[in-house]
């Protein structure tokens, strides 16, 4: 019964994990999108595909579709390492260490760091959250 029991909520995990990565993803791409239309950054999120020769349409769903597969191995790592630490905290850590990774990549005006910031940390926190949100109800 005790194993069953730990099945239930192992699987309960895996679903939470895997609804909160492409949640996370597709909250990402429109936030993102939202940000170059408003002219907030100058990155839009299809601009990794401009060596791909499709519509737009096929180019922000290959764009969806690699930002929810980040978006799930980012969760699964979050899962592994940091989900019993506290989600605020490992949270703005990630964020903090993403930050940097995209600061070298990125332009370096004021409006466009603090907006990139601000959508990794609304991101990270999103995933940190809701990950130990989900551990907590699968006790």
């Amino acid at each position: 019964m005790s194993k069953q029991n730990k099945s239930k909520h192992s699987d309960y995990l895996r679903r939470g994990i895997f609804e909160t990565a492409i949640t996370a993803g597709l909250l990402l791409l429109l936030f993102s999108w939202l940000a170059y239309t408003f002219h907030f950054i100058n990155w839009n999120p299809i601009s990794m595909l401009s060596a791909v020769s499709s519509s737009t349409i096929v180019k922000y769903g290959i764009a969806a579709i690699l930002i929810i597969f980040i978006s799930i191995v980012l969760s699964l790592l979050y899962y592994a390492l940091l989900r019993k630490r506290k989600p605020f905290l490992s949270g703005i850590t990630v964020t903090v260490l993403l930050f940097f990774i995209v600061f070298f990549i990125a332009d370096h005006s004021p409006l466009q760091l603090i907006t990139i910031f601000a959508l990794l940390l609304g991101y990270c926190l999103f995933i940190s959250v809701t990950i130990s949100w989900h551990q907590e109800q699968g006790r």
